[in-house]
């Protein structure tokens, strides 16, 4: 039984937003780009640059927005079948 969880590559455009309603024990790594993260009642401003990785256990939703082209890996929680809970996420188109 193959108990490695799934990676989701997610390409987000310049000045656009990646909403992830419950960032829960999803591991966000970027892998190009640069992109600004802020949880839901947060204080915290966390900027994402190649080869960071961010992982909280807090149930919170998360935005991300990229300052120019941005590349994010998402990993869901392990033991968490793949196919059945993919990250719920959501775009929204960068701002012209």
């Amino acid at each position: 039984m193959n108990t490695t969880p799934h990676r989701y590559e997610v390409c987000i455009a310049a000045r656009g937003l990646l909403e992830i309603p419950d960032v829960a024990g999803v591991q966000l790594s970027c892998s190009d780009g640069s992109v600004w993260l802020t949880l839901d009642n947060d204080t915290r401003d966390i900027v994402l640059e190649p080869g960071d990785v961010f992982f909280s256990t807090e149930h919170r939703r998360a935005l991300l927005y990229a300052f120019g082209p941005a590349t994010v890996a998402l990993r869901p929680p392990a033991g968490v079948r793949a196919a059945a809970h993919a990250p719920r996420i959501s775009f929204m188109p960068g701002v012209a």
